[in-house]
């Protein structure tokens, strides 16, 4: 099985002041994206804001079935297909940690009507929303324009809530500070004066001591805690490859990636699917020197798998790199005929054995008629429609696709300071030590196992798009895997040029102490991270509108005719200016976004209230257009309903529009 000469994989095992380091900096990165999350909805994010709920809803009905003929029939062929087949294209659990934040820790605001007698009807409620009999709720009062709807200065009253059904519940208020007609005068505010200074109407509020984030918060929170876990996950698999130094700096340079940065704050797969997948070739390097990591390996492949699809891949990858390095040392055995066998790593054996079982168990849509459901699954992706994507001027949406395409994608997306560290950290890491292998042919030990590993790991997801057949519609998010490694050698080259300086310091005669030394370092290591962090804080409602100054930024990248945006989430910027100009009951067209967009921006109180949200409607008051190529011939369209082609507002990206707003004229 695993190599009894290869006890040891890690020269720097680590401490716990190691897992201290790694959990700060994680914490860090996490907060640092949940007090940024004011970028608009993505397309995407829709789709899982509704089934998150569909399936905790699942979840709670289960919790509260009375009796054993209630949850079989709650587990039942029918029901489960019915609640399961719903985004069956993906797997759940990450849209059930979607589902179970928001239900803990989403603040739940919801529309109230309310009767004479001071009777409270509160809409457009789910089971897993609250609003239990015996709770009690807050009754806000209407919000002026631009005021926070989370303030708790809203708080009138209180409400008992008495009667829950699936869809609503009823109480009475107590505790308001006036008559029930008074207060069914305050709350009919709006449609009395058809004042457009009022953004939201009454609501009723859950008050659970855990629900200390709205809803989409919430909902964006799991995503988040994984863009964390990949920060700290990087920090400890760096110190068992390299240094303390090299480690932190390398998870410094991944926090500082910019598009990165975007999607962590999204309630998506592709960060959480990056950090898993990270975690579960960690845990199999871990595994060559230790058998209960490989069982540990197979359990970390099963989350995987239950995460997204991506995890199919990580097998292949690292097998690839199984036969690089036993390849040179593949031979034959001295005084015996035959082909000396390579050591073969036991975590190949728990992954098919625990990672499959695994997803077939914790999936209900694979609970009936396995087979077939499996194969659906499979074949929606083998089969995947190909989306638009726009690459120097050509427009893609079929194979064969470029294969330079996230060669050149890197290059343009990540800061050039890690770019250029990159480079210097191949030499120092890789060129430097491999020469003098090439040139005596040594057998292969542990340095050429850890490099081959790093290479593998690093090179895998990029090749693996650059395949003519592969879909590109994702950009640079279907190949965030290979950014941890790429950083952790980037930062290997700052290691090096700062060892390097330091030498050449001193022989000029500058002090050779530590603590002077360490100052030093961390001033240059500050202005070298400063360029990336400034940019990932500024592009981080439009992150994939970044690009770097190797092309001229965004500017540069419309000039060069590169997609710069997708999934229609700039229309946020756009929200002020329609809540101040739109007139009362306007509708407004949000073109290529959802509807469920516009919904949650109502819910979250970032839209008037009495506006109607409509996706392209053949006769709308304001029209939010996405400014992309693809769309070019449905804007000329859209000139003619709006009897303009004079965009009323513009939100723009270093002066390169993303969303034009046109309004109709009169």
């Amino acid at each position: 099985m695993s190599d009894p000469k290869d006890k040891q994989t890690a020269r720097n095992p680590s401490s716990r002041w190691d897992l201290l380091v790694a959990l700060a900096l994680g914490v860090t990165y996490m907060l640092a994206v949940m007090a940024t999350t004011g970028m608009g909805f993505t397309r995407d994010e829709v789709f899982y804001f509704r089934f998150a709920k569909t399936y905790v809803n699942w979840f709670v009905e289960l919790e509260r079935a009375e009796s054993a003929e209630e949850r079989t029939q709650l587990i039942s062929r029918e029901k489960v297909k019915s609640v399961w087949r719903k985004n069956f294209e993906h797997p759940p659990l990450m849209k059930v940690l979607f589902g179970t934040s928001w239900k803990f820790l989403g603040i739940k605001r919801r529309p109230v009507k309310i009767t004479r007698n001071g009777h409270v009807v509160v809409e457009k409620l789910g089971l897993a929303h609250g609003f239990e009999p015996g709770e009690q709720v807050l009754l806000l009062r209407p919000t002026q324009m631009g005021e926070d709807p989370g303030t708790s200065e809203r708080i009138i009253a209180e409400i008992d809530v008495l009667e829950r059904t699936k869809g609503k519940a009823t109480g009475d208020v107590v505790d308001f500070a006036g008559s029930a007609e008074e207060l069914v005068e305050l709350c009919d505010v709006v449609k009395r004066s058809g004042d457009r200074k009022v953004q939201t109407g009454c609501e009723a509020r859950t008050s659970q001591w855990s629900q200390v984030l709205s809803e989409s918060d919430a909902f964006r929170f799991p995503g988040a805690a994984m863009g964390g876990l990949l920060v700290a996950l990087l920090y400890l698999f760096a110190v068992a490859f390299t240094s303390r130094g090299v480690a932190l700096l390398a998870s410094l340079l991944l926090a500082t990636i910019p598009r990165l940065f975007f999607h962590s704050h999204l309630t998506c797969f592709d960060v959480p699917i990056t950090a898993v997948n990270f975690l579960v070739i960690f845990a199999f390097w871990k595994s060559l020197s230790s058998r209960p990591w490989a069982v540990i390996t197979g359990v970390l492949w099963g989350i995987a798998l239950l995460t997204k699809n991506n995890s199919f891949f990580v097998p292949i990858a690292l097998g690839l790199w199984w036969l690089i390095s036993v390849a040179p040392g593949v031979g034959l055995e001295k005084g015996k005929k035959g082909l000396r066998l390579p050591p073969f790593p036991r975590a190949f054996v728990w992954m098919p054995l625990l990672g499959l079982p695994m997803l077939f168990l914790f999936w209900p849509w694979l609970w009936y008629d396995s087979i077939n459901a499996f194969g659906k699954y499979l074949g929606f992706h083998l089969h995947h429609e190909h989306y638009f994507q726009y690459y120097f001027g050509r427009a893609y949406q079929s194979p064969p696709f470029p294969v330079d395409f996230p060669f050149v994608m890197t290059l343009y997306t990540l800061p050039t300071v890690t770019l250029a560290l990159f480079s210097v950290g191949m030499g120092s890491m890789f060129i430097a030590p491999l020469i003098p292998w090439f040139r005596h042919r040594s057998p292969p030990g542990q340095k050429w196992r850890e490099l081959t590993f790093l290479g593998v790991s690093l090179a895998f997801p990029v090749l693996l798009i650059a395949m003519p057949s592969t879909p590109i519609f994702g950009g640079v998010k279907h190949w965030f895997l290979s950014m941890p490694y790429l950083c952790l050698v980037a930062a290997a080259g700052l290691v090096e040029i700062l060892r390097s300086g330091w030498l050449a310091a001193v022989r000029l005669g500058l002090p050779n102490r530590a603590l002077f030394r360490g100052a030093l370092a961390v001033v240059v290591c500050g202005l070298i991270l400063a360029p990336g962090a400034r940019d990932t804080f500024k592009y981080r409602d439009n992150g994939t509108a970044y690009y770097n100054q190797l092309i001229g930024g965004a500017r540069g990248a419309a000039d060069r005719q590169m997609q710069r945006q997708f999934w229609s989430y700039a229309n946020r910027g756009a929200l002020q200016w329609v809540n101040e100009n739109a007139r009362q009951g306007a509708v407004v067209d949000f073109q290529d976004a959802l509807p469920g967009a516009c919904n949650m921006y109502k819910l979250e109180g970032w839209l008037r209230h009495d506006l109607h949200c409509a996706v392209r409607h053949h006769a709308p008051d304001l029209l939010l257009f996405d400014v992309e190529e693809r769309f070019s011939e449905e804007e000329q369209r859209y000139w003619k309903k709006m009897k303009s082609a004079a965009p009323a507002h513009e939100i723009t990206v270093d002066g390169v529009p993303v969303l034009r707003v046109y309004e109709k004229e009169k």
